[in-house]
């Protein structure tokens, strides 16, 4: 997850950084996604997503970074 996240934000920029938390629990599971968020290797945050709704985007903190930099690596 975090190799994935650090491959969208090399190639993207500002708020094309950030996948969707929904995404990344379907395809990882909730358990891993919210262990990321504890461990503070993700940051997320709620953004308006059109009519009133809600929705919660997740990106690689700067601790995210490096451990996915690590991995890249190894």
């Amino acid at each position: 997850m975090l190799r994935d996240l650090l491959l969208v934000s090399r190639y993207f920029d500002g708020p094309d950084r950030a996948l969707y938390e929904e995404d990344l629990k379907a395809r990882y599971g909730e358990e891993t996604v919210r262990g990321a968020i504890y461990a503070g290797l993700l940051e997320h945050r709620r953004v308006p997503c059109g009519a009133g709704r809600m929705r919660c985007v997740c990106w690689l903190s700067g601790k995210g970074r490096m451990q996915a930099g690590t991995l890249s690596q190894g």
